[in-house]
């Protein structure tokens, strides 16, 4: 509970919403397995068996949809032992989006904590600006997650991007296969990550207004700021 009073600012809510919403489009990029979408149309049967379905075999950072057996179509992860999945496997640029990728987003979402403790008023902390101190981990936030996703074409030269997009793949020329939504899901999470300590910034413009503070000074335990 906040024992100090609430101030909030309309900068302040639109950084929790682009916080909330690039962890939200980071994370639905990282487990969508339709970063690259192979050229191949299978054709699948439905439950009822009166209509097919038109498929594209895919793959993402750790999963891949294919064709099991003659009917079904299946998405999966490969990466059966995380990290320590054979290269051959799951390829080493691909681990290292995974990693970064994933430790990013994690940052970004633990930033929103101390969100809450600057609505209560905790402005520092051991004499450092809190302000500064999330602007700080966003911005490590959005260049771990950009280097992960610049590191994804360099793996597009692996057996497995080969097999799904043709023999001539190779990192940055993915050969037959198009450019899934995943993909593009994930320059927006980029973009939203790197928009998060800009409105970091904002927020504290907005937090120490003279208006905000003067009401504070008033003894106003609830302040709202449009």
């Amino acid at each position: 509970m906040c024992t100090g009073g609430l101030l909030i600012t309309n900068r302040g809510v639109l950084w929790l919403a682009v916080t909330v919403l690039a962890c939200l489009t980071l994370w639905t990029a990282i487990v969508t397995p339709k970063w690259l979408i192979g050229p191949e149309v299978l054709h699948i049967p439905s439950e009822e068996g009166n209509f097919t379905v038109l498929r594209h075999p895919s793959v993402g950072i750790y999963n891949r949809c294919k064709r099991m057996g003659k009917s079904d179509y299946n998405c999966g992860n490969f990466d059966l032992d995380a990290l320590w999945t054979d290269s051959s496997v799951f390829p080493m640029p691909w681990k290292i989006t995974m990693y970064l990728m994933n430790v990013g987003t994690l940052l970004d979402g633990l930033t929103l904590f101390c969100m809450y403790a600057i609505c209560c008023r905790v402005h520092k902390y051991f004499g450092f600006s809190m302000h500064k101190f999330v602007c700080a981990v966003q911005c490590l936030a959005a260049l771990m997650v950009l280097c992960g996703f610049l590191a994804y074409p360099f793996g597009w030269g692996a057996r497995r991007v080969k097999a799904l997009c043709g023999p001539d793949a190779e990192p940055f020329s993915p050969a037959d296969c198009t450019l899934g939504i995943s993909l593009y899901i994930g320059v927006a999470g980029v973009l939203l990550a790197f928009l998060c300590p800009v409105m970091c910034l904002k927020a504290e413009q907005s937090y120490y207004s003279s208006k905000a503070q003067r009401r504070i000074k008033d003894g106003q335990k609830l302040v709202c700021i449009i």
